[in-house]
């Protein structure tokens, strides 16, 4: 990780630096090279550009090579009804069984409900189920990985860049 520090001299040249994809995180901090894409009509995210993809008419899946870490996104637009919060559709989730815990993301997305918890399965892989609900989009993204969830940062950069593209 890169951190400019305070500095007039600093100050000065990331006023005058252009705004893309791999500068807008807080304090100059640079995370990853990202590229715009669009996995489906309703959204768009940023990826790593060493991002490997995988996608069908339902699911996109993206994960890094010799990377434990893998996001996968869905969503669902709704036109004329209100939208199912974020926490309804995570306790829906839920109740299909297993030991959950609940999650609790420290970034938002402004306009969007947030909700997300936790499960592991009987190969020890940990997978996070996150809700993002706007007024007309609903996404569900999945973090799944081994080991510590510190190193998909990667994906929790992606997963909280998405905007819907709809609205």
């Amino acid at each position: 990780m890169i951190h400019f520090s305070g500095t007039a001299t600093n100050q000065a040249r990331e006023a005058r630096r252009p705004s893309t994809a791999w500068n807008l995180f807080p304090i100059g901090c640079i995370q990853h090279r990202m590229k715009s894409a669009k996995p489906f009509p309703s959204f768009s995210l940023l990826l790593p550009d060493d991002i490997q993809a995988d996608s069908d008419s339902s699911v996109a899946s993206y994960w890094k090579q010799d990377d434990t870490c893998l996001l996968q996104l869905s969503s669902f637009v709704r036109k004329s009804v209100p939208q199912i919060s974020a926490i309804q559709r995570l306790k829906d989730r839920m109740r299909a069984g297993g030991e959950w815990q609940a999650v609790r993301l420290v970034r938002t997305i402004e306009g969007c409900e947030i909700a997300a918890a936790s499960t592991k399965d009987q190969d020890d892989t940990s997978w996070v189920h996150v809700y993002l609900v706007w007024d007309l989009l609903a996404v569900h993204a999945t973090v799944s990985h081994k080991g510590q969830s510190s190193t998909c940062d990667w994906a929790w950069d992606a997963l909280f860049s998405i905007r819907p593209v709809v609205m």
